[in-house]
C-alpha cells in the first residue's frame, strides 16, 4: 500500500436490487466512516485504513455514485480484513431528499429566464464542478441530465456531498442553460448553482 489514495471494493448486494455493498480493499484498522445519509460519487473519501503505521485514504471508485444506507463497521471503525464490508449505498433517486442533493425550483420572477428551474444548494460549503482539478466537469451548458445525474460538489469539512439532480418541481429530464457557481466558489444554502430548462 504504497499509495495515500486506495479504491475500495464495490459489489451489488444480489438480495437487494441497486444496493451496493462497499467492502475494505486490505487488511488494516479502518477509522472516519461515513454517516447514514450521506451522498458519495467516484473520488469520495468513505475513511482510512492504517497498516503498519501507513494511513490509506479509502475512495469510492469513479463511476459509482450513492447514499449511505448502512455502516457495517459499530461506532464505524475497527479492525478489518480483505473483502469486510465497511458500509452500503443504495441509489440517490430512491433515498429521497436530504444532504446534497439538489432542490428545484421553477423560475417565477426576473431572476430566472421564464419555463426554467433553479437547481439549488442545499448546505454552506465550496462548491467545485469537476471531481478532481485535472478532469472535466461533471456538466456543461447544453448537457442534458436526468434524475439521479451528479452536477457538481460540494465541499463542508474535507466531505465531499454530490450535487445530484432531481427533486423538487424539477422536470425529469433537462438542459443545463446556465451555471451559476464558479468552481472553488463558496456557495450558501439555497443559492443557485445551475439554470436548467425542461428537455
Amino acid at each position: 500500500m504504497s499509495s495515500s489514495r486506495l479504491d475500495v471494493l464495490v459489489e451489488e448486494r444480489p438480495d437487494r436490487a441497486g444496493e451496493i455493498v462497499v467492502s475494505s480493499p486490505a487488511v488494516g484498522r479502518f477509522g472516519a466512516a461515513l454517516m447514514v445519509g450521506e451522498v458519495v460519487v467516484g473520488g469520495s473519501r468513505v475513511g482510512r485504513l492504517t497498516n503498519l503505521g501507513r494511513k490509506v485514504d479509502l475512495v469510492v471508485p469513479r463511476g459509482v455514485t450513492g447514499r449511505v444506507a448502512e455502516v457495517e463497521l459499530d461506532h464505524g471503525s475497527g479492525p478489518v480484513g480483505y473483502g469486510q464490508p465497511l458500509l452500503s449505498l443504495v441509489p440517490v433517486e430512491s433515498s429521497g431528499s436530504g444532504e446534497g442533493v439538489a432542490v428545484g425550483q421553477e423560475a417565477d420572477s426576473g431572476d430566472l429566464p421564464h419555463g426554467t428551474f433553479a437547481v439549488r444548494s442545499s448546505t454552506h460549503g465550496m462548491f467545485y464542478q469537476r471531481p478532481r482539478p485535472d478532469e472535466p466537469p461533471y456538466v456543461e451548458i447544453g448537457t442534458l441530465v436526468d434524475n439521479g445525474a451528479t452536477l457538481g460538489l460540494v465541499e463542508v469539512m474535507k466531505c465531499f456531498s454530490a450535487v445530484v439532480y432531481g427533486g423538487g418541481d424539477l422536470p425529469a429530464r433537462a438542459e443545463i442553460v446556465e451555471v451559476r457557481a464558479d468552481d472553488g466558489a463558496e456557495v450558501e444554502t439555497d443559492e443557485i448553482l445551475f439554470v436548467v430548462r425542461p428537455a
